[in-house]
């Protein structure tokens, strides 16, 4: 079982959060930053978990340090998540569900 930074556990098991990308890979055992997506029903109460020093970022979210560690979190629909081509791995903690994108096409 892979431990994660604090703020990370409470983005995923609070607020029902994703890590998206090579920190959802299972293979990936330190994963140099984190991407988490938050739905945004839960986006505002979410929110208020980001350190005051954090940066807005490029998904209209935010990018923060916490225990050394980047995080990227923003809000996003899980269906517009799942339909993009880009995304290779999303994890949900909580539910211990793992979606991994093949590589086959059609």
């Amino acid at each position: 079982m892979r431990l994660y930074p604090k703020l990370v556990c409470k983005l995923c098991m609070c607020f029902d959060g994703w890590l998206v990308g090579s920190s959802a890979d299972p293979d990936n055992k330190t994963p140099r930053d984190y991407d988490i997506v938050i739905s945004p029903a839960n986006w505002s109460k979410a929110a208020q978990l980001i350190p005051a020093d954090a940066k807005v970022n490029s998904f209209g979210g935010w990018k923060c340090v916490s225990e050394g560690i980047e995080l990227d979190v923003w809000p996003e629909d899980l269906n517009q998540l799942l339909s993009s081509a880009m995304i290779k791995f999303i994890y949900h903690p909580r539910s211990k569900t793992l979606y991994r994108r093949s590589n086959e096409t059609s």
